[in-house]
């Protein structure tokens, strides 16, 4: 019975174009299980019920030798990624004095990482902060455009959303990011901050649509557009904006009828938790603030997007063990760019990326 049974598991892996170094070790396993059965006491019947039946262990080991050498494929080429970065970097470093941007290379490493071992959907998300730095620094260093470039990190919330979002829900969570981009674009580039702001009363608009009572939707969105007109009609005509705005109480005496906005102080966060909470809406209004301040005092575009890399830090930090693998791709950006940018050190600041690995090791050994 085991020689029955070895050699239709041996012709069931021949079938599948198994090597034949891998058969033999499979066979050789297999008979050893067989013998071990055996010395318990079984018998052949119940040792080939324990072992299964040939041909469906014959398919599934060969899904797992499908997956060993697709995962053995990844890892080298993951493996050599470092390897690679490091020869184009020098190569357009030394013979074409592309220190900058030739750094970028490097951000192959974790590209090519996520790829061969995210996802499809979790793989576009991850990729999105890299592709939205490199679409960024292009912008800036090729035309000058460090100021509104940085609207390209927009793109890493609302790809997570189209990706994530139920298709009814994704109009209203892409809707502000969406306001922000055209807000500032009609202010940069045309000088109408006002009235370029009313672009994020399209949030709400967008967001009574999911209503299911028609009358109720055509009402509100009937109360925006008599806002937005008077608000307009008033600006343009007479010169009087503060006046204008008084429109806007129209959809708010709505809300108030309808019953659908009230004022109330959410008390469901406590103690430790809702202090957190606080501190993480203070840390991304601060690094707001240090972004503008720094872009439009110093016109410092070209740098001052680092403060939004201290959210998710601070995040990180409030939220999770604190784990400095976790924090390291951060200080990394910031060491590499700061060096690079402040003092031109971008054909050494690279190896700040490589405390990334250094602190795995070392966190994790």
């Amino acid at each position: 019975m085991k020689d029955k049974y070895l050699s239709s598991l041996r012709t069931q892996l021949e079938e599948f174009q198994a090597s034949k170094s891998e058969i033999n070790d499979i066979v050789t396993d297999y008979e050893q299980l067989y013998e071990d059965a055996k010395s318990t006491g079984k018998t052949d019947e119940e040792v080939w019920n324990m072992l299964g039946d040939p041909k469906n262990a014959a398919y599934e080991l060969i899904d797992t030798l499908k997956l060993k050498k697709e995962k053995s494929v990844r890892n080298k080429i993951i493996a050599i990624t470092p390897f690679l970065s490091l020869i184009i970097f020098f190569v357009l470093g030394f013979y074409f004095e592309l220190w900058n941007p030739g750094w970028m290379v490097f951000l192959l490493i974790p590209v090519t990482s996520i790829a061969l071992h995210t996802r499809l959907k979790d793989g576009i998300v991850a990729l999105s902060p890299f592709i939205s730095v490199i679409a960024y620094l292009i912008l800036g260093w090729g035309f000058d455009l460090w100021h509104p470039a940085w609207l390209v990190f927009l793109l890493i919330p609302m790809v997570s959303i189209l990706l994530h979002t139920k298709l009814k829900e994704v109009f209203v969570a892409i809707s502000p990011f969406v306001s922000v981009i055209v807000f500032i674009l009609l202010g940069t580039y045309y000088n109408l901050w006002n009235p370029g702001w009313l672009v994020f009363l399209s949030i709400p608009m967008l967001g009574i649509l999911n209503d299911k009572k028609v009358w109720k939707v055509i009402i509100y969105e009937a109360a925006f557009v008599i806002s937005i007109l008077f608000y307009l009609y008033m600006g343009y005509t007479y010169g009087e904006w503060r006046y204008g705005a008084l429109g806007f109480a129209l959809p708010v005496i709505v809300g108030i009828i309808f019953g659908d906005m009230h004022f109330v102080w959410d008390n469901r966060l406590e103690g430790r938790e809702r202090s957190k909470a606080i501190f993480m809406v203070s840390v991304i209004v601060v690094s707001t603030a240090i972004f503008l301040g720094l872009g439009f005092a110093l016109d410092g575009w070209a740098y001052a997007w680092q403060a939004f890399l201290f959210i998710p830090m601070v995040a990180i930090i409030a939220f999770d063990k604190v784990r400095f693998t976790a924090l390291m791709p951060f200080i990394a950006v910031i060491l590499f760019f700061s060096l690079g940018y402040f003092f031109d050190l971008f054909y050494i600041s690279w190896l700040a990326f490589l405390l990334i690995p250094i602190v795995a090791i070392i966190e994790n050994t």
